[in-house]
């Protein structure tokens, strides 16, 4: 996952890929992690799955050894 830096909208890879091209084109420069806010890029393609890369920061919760995407997701809320 990865959030908006505009609007605070949070997208999952696959909704992102669902966008129309110039909807993705106006929203793709302005993603950041969930976590630190760190600049997020949207990766697909022909031969990838859509999904989302980030330069997070030092402390950023989501790579620290003792959390996992999915801990901070359902701890925030967001998981199922």
């Amino acid at each position: 996952m990865a959030k908006s830096i505009l609007d605070g909208t949070e997208w999952t890879a696959t909704e992102f890929a669902g966008l129309l091209p110039e909807e993705q084109r106006a929203n793709r420069q302005e993603l950041a992690c969930l976590s630190c806010n760190g600049r997020a890029v949207f990766r697909a393609g022909q031969q990838r799955q859509p999904s989302f890369a980030a330069r997070h920061r030092q402390d950023c919760r989501l790579v620290s050894r003792p959390w996992s995407a999915f801990r901070f997701l359902a701890e925030a809320g967001r998981g199922t």
